[in-house]
C-alpha cells in the first residue's frame, strides 16, 4: 500500500466549484478541470503532484515480480533510478556490437527494461537482441527481486544528484511542464520514487557483494571520470572480447555528444503515455528523454536541493553508513572500491 508520507492539502484555492476528492493510489484519479491550465496555486501543485504520482508509484511496485529466467550469459543493469542506467545498457549494447551507429528506433527495443515489459506488452523471450549472447536488461527493483542466474552489473551516483536529475526528468514525464516548484518535486522524488533508506539499503546490499564473481560494482562519477577504463571493464565483465579498436568506437558511440545526438532513440515518450493513461491525462506533447543535451553534471545536487533535502539525505547516511562502514560520503566509499580494486587486481 502507497503511504502519504506528504499529508499534503488537496483542496486547490479556487471558487470554481468543490475541491477534487482525494487522489488515492488505488482509484483512478479524477482530473480536476484546472489541471490543464498554465499554471497552478501552491495548492493546486501539491494535489497534482499526489494525483500523478500515486498511481505511478503504485504501478511500479505490483510490478516488482519480475517474470524472467536469466540465461548464465544474460546481463541485468540494476541501478536507483537517474544513476547510469541508460548509459550503461548503451555500452553493453554498443559492445556487443562492435561500436557502431545505434541500430534501433528506441533503446527498450534492444534492452528491455524489466519494470515495465509487461506494462508495454513484450515478450523477453521474443524482443529483437542480438542473436549472440549477451542478452541485457535493466531494472530499479529492490535487490531481492532481482532475477537470479545471470551477471549483474550496478551503479550508484550521489543521491543529491539522483534527486535533481529525477525532479527535471519527472516535471516533463509527468507534463508537470514547469507547474510545480522544484522544491515540491525534489519532496515528491524523496517519497513516493526513491526514499533516502531505500537508496543505502540497496547500496549496502549489493556493497556487500561488490566481489562476487557474478556481480561488477560501478560508480557513476568513475564512468564521467574514467569511460574507456569502465568500458574495458564492462566488456571483460560481460564476456565480449573486443580489440582496442573496438573499444575506441565504444567509447565514442557512448559519449554524452553521441547519446545526445541520438537523443530521439533514448525516448520514453512510450512510458510516459502509459503512465498518462494510468493517471486519466493527455499524454505528453513534448519528447521525453533520459538523455539532457545539457547533461548532468556531478555536484549540482548539493549546489541546488534545499537545505532540508540535504540535512535528510546527510542524516539518514550518518545513520545507516557512516556508523557501520566508516564513509562519510559515497566519495569516500568509491575511493576505497578504487584502492580495493587496484590492490586485488578486481575487475
Amino acid at each position: 500500500i502507497i503511504q502519504d508520507p506528504l499529508a499534503m492539502s488537496c483542496a486547490p484555492a479556487t471558487v470554481d466549484g468543490p475541491s477534487p476528492p482525494e487522489p488515492s493510489a488505488s482509484l483512478p484519479p479524477p482530473v480536476p478541470e484546472w489541471a490543464r491550465a498554465e499554471s497552478w496555486t501552491p495548492e493546486q501543485q501539491t494535489h497534482e503532484l499526489k494525483r500523478r504520482m500515486l498511481p505511478v508509484a503504485a504501478s511500479m511496485q505490483e510490478r516488482d515480480s519480475i517474470k524472467l529466467s536469466p540465461r548464465p550469459t544474460d546481463v541485468i543493469v540494476t541501478t536507483p533510478p537517474k544513476s547510469g542506467t541508460t548509459w550503461v545498457m548503451h555500452i553493453c549494447h554498443q559492445l556487443r556490437t562492435g561500436g557502431s551507429e545505434p541500430d534501433f528506433l528506441a533503446q527498450e527495443d534492444v534492452v528491455a527494461f524489466l519494470d515495465v515489459s509487461d506494462f508495454l506488452g513484450q515478450d523477453l523471450d521474443t524482443m529483437k537482441q542480438p542473436s549472440e549472447p549477451p542478452r541485457v536488461f535493466s531494472t530499479h527493483v529492490p535487490p531481492d527481486k532481482v532475477p537470479k542466474g545471470g551477471r549483474i552489473i550496478v551503479c550508484f551516483r550521489e543521491l543529491k544528484d539522483v534527486v535533481l536529475s529525477a525532479a527535471r526528468y519527472l516535471d516533463c514525464q509527468l507534463s508537470f511542464k514547469g507547474r510545480v516548484a522544484m522544491s515540491l518535486l525534489y519532496r515528491g522524488v524523496l517519497d513516493y520514487m526513491l526514499t533516502v533508506k531505500d537508496f543505502i539499503e540497496k547500496l549496502l546490499y549489493w556493497w556487500e557483494r561488490r566481489h562476487d564473481q557474478d556481480v561488477l560494482f560501478l560508480f557513476f562519477d568513475d564512468l564521467k571520470e574514467d569511460h574507456i577504463g569502465c568500458v574495458r571493464r564492462i566488456a571483460k565483465f560481460i564476456g565480449v572480447d573486443c580489440s582496442e579498436e573496438v573499444i575506441g568506437c565504444v567509447v565514442h558511440t557512448t559519449t554524452h555528444a553521441e547519446m545526445a545526438r541520438h537523443h530521439s532513440k533514448f525516448d520514453v515518450s512510450q512510458i510516459a503515455k502509459k503512465f498518462a493513461s494510468l493517471i486519466g491525462d493527455d499524454p505528453p506533447s513534448e519528447f521525453v528523454g533520459r538523455v539532457r543535451r545539457k547533461g548532468g553534471r556531478s555536484g549540482d545536487g548539493e549546489k541546488v536541493l534545499p537545505a532540508e533535502v540535504k540535512e535528510e539525505i546527510e542524516r539518514e547516511w550518518e545513520q545507516l553508513v557512516t556508523t557501520k562502514l566508516g564513509f562519510k560520503d559515497l566519495r569516500e566509499m568509491r575511493l576505497a572500491w578504487q584502492k580495493e580494486c587496484m590492490n586485488n587486481s578486481v575487475i
